[in-house]
């Protein structure tokens, strides 16, 4: 009696014989090892796309993936740096004179208007890469100001980019930023800036397949480089803007002139 069946696919319906019957058939057999070889490959590419399918769904993951980032930076005055007006009385002035300011490695802060009492600012910053992509967040910020700090809260993030998959990411994340800038004027002067960034993300399409602990050690690299480049940049360029306008009367009325009409906008 025949101990089992090998089946054989033909054009219209699956036929299942003995193994007695291949006894004499070894061309038939060899036929059959050399198609499963030829197939195996096939069928390993198949089920790669079909996890990649899987992987590229739309349907909504939860934010498993996290990137922190905590920041402290203090640039102090050079001795030369003028006395009068105080560094203190430049801290107080109106923030919407901040999108009068050049920032450096090409990112741009511009006034969007103003709710109540506070100002609201988008924070473009220059591209970054990460992984595969390219990428330049533009942040919506509100900022508070009182008589001994400045505070920066990011509202929302959009990601903009050349890459379709970019705009899936939009859909993909929850940001939260802030930052807050404090100073000293005494025997020392210097400027503080402390920034904590949190980042939750449903890592979508191709990102599923690289391992979550991967995502979170580059994307905290990532962020934390480019948040370190800002500040430092940024309190640089307040340092440099005091210095004038501490020291240039005619350059204060120019920049008093210009918020006033940023203001209005």
């Amino acid at each position: 009696a025949s101990c089992g069946y090998w089946p054989i696919i033909g054009a219209n319906r699956t036929h299942s014989y003995g193994f007695d019957a291949f006894r004499h058939t070894d061309d038939q057999f060899l036929q059959w090892s050399q198609l499963e070889a030829a197939v195996a490959p096939t069928t390993m590419r198949l089920t790669l796309v079909l996890h990649a399918a899987a992987a590229l769904s739309t349907q909504r993951r939860p934010y498993d993936t996290k990137v922190r980032v905590a920041s402290q930076r203090s640039a102090p005055l050079p001795p030369t740096a003028p006395q009068n007006p105080t560094l203190t009385e430049y801290m107080r002035l109106p923030t919407a004179q901040y999108a009068l300011l050049d920032l450096p490695y090409g990112a741009d802060l511009r006034r969007k208007g103003s709710n109540g009492d506070q100002e609201l600012f988008e924070l473009v910053v220059p591209p970054v890469k990460f992984f595969f992509l390219t990428v330049s967040p533009h942040v919506q910020c509100v900022v508070d100001s009182n008589e001994h700090s400045v505070v920066v809260r990011g509202t929302s993030c959009t990601l903009k980019g050349t890459d379709a998959l970019v705009r899936r990411i939009n859909d993909c994340f929850d940001f939260r930023v802030t930052a807050e800038m404090t100073w000293v004027d005494g025997s020392t002067r210097r400027i503080d800036c402390s920034v904590d960034l949190a980042v939750d993300v449903a890592p979508p399409g191709p990102f599923r397949l690289i391992p979550r602990r991967s995502l979170e050690v580059t994307g905290n690299s990532v962020m934390r480089v480019a948040t370190n480049q800002i500040i430092r940049g940024f309190l640089q360029t307040l340092l440099n803007d005091y210095s004038k306008w501490a020291s240039d009367e005619s350059y204060r009325e120019r920049r008093r002139a210009n918020a006033e009409a940023v203001a209005a906008r």
